[in-house]
């Protein structure tokens, strides 16, 4: 990827819903030169380094998996562990009385639950919530 020197991808929580992950569900050909596509039930999180654009922090848009496909459970194992749900989901607001989406914090464990392994390894969910189409002052 051709950018310049010092380039940093730092957006922030409302700019990820508002100006990528809102376009990505709409537009599926939509794509970011910063954001890469994986599959994170097919790749552990050492693997994705190697998928990595921006140096410092990797972003990917990633297809949620059910674990079964009549229910709503998210899967989040791969061959190797897990990503565990931690702490409570933050809410992410335009401006500040609009609920756009939320952000919920995940990590790694090597294993299989309830006897995984805890690793370093963390992992930010970004899910669209509220009404975040009035919100956005557009019509879908």
């Amino acid at each position: 990827m051709d950018l310049p020197p010092g380039f940093r991808f730092h957006p922030t929580d409302e700019e990820i819903i508002i100006h990528y992950l809102v376009k990505k569900v709409l537009d599926r050909r939509f794509s970011a030169r910063a954001i890469e596509e994986a599959d994170l039930n097919k790749c552990e999180p050492w693997d994705l380094i190697k998928k990595e654009k921006m140096g410092e922090k990797e972003w990917f848009f990633c297809k949620k998996d059910r674990k079964y496909t009549s229910g709503m459970r998210t899967n989040r194992a791969t061959e190797s562990g897990y990503w565990k749900a931690t702490g409570k989901d933050k809410e992410i607001y335009k401006g500040k009385k609009c609920l756009v989406g939320m952000k919920k914090t995940l990590v790694f464990y090597t294993g299989r639950a309830p006897k995984g392994e805890k690793t370093n390894w963390v992992m930010h969910e970004y899910r669209l919530e509220g009404s975040f189409c009035s919100c956005l002052g557009k019509k879908f």
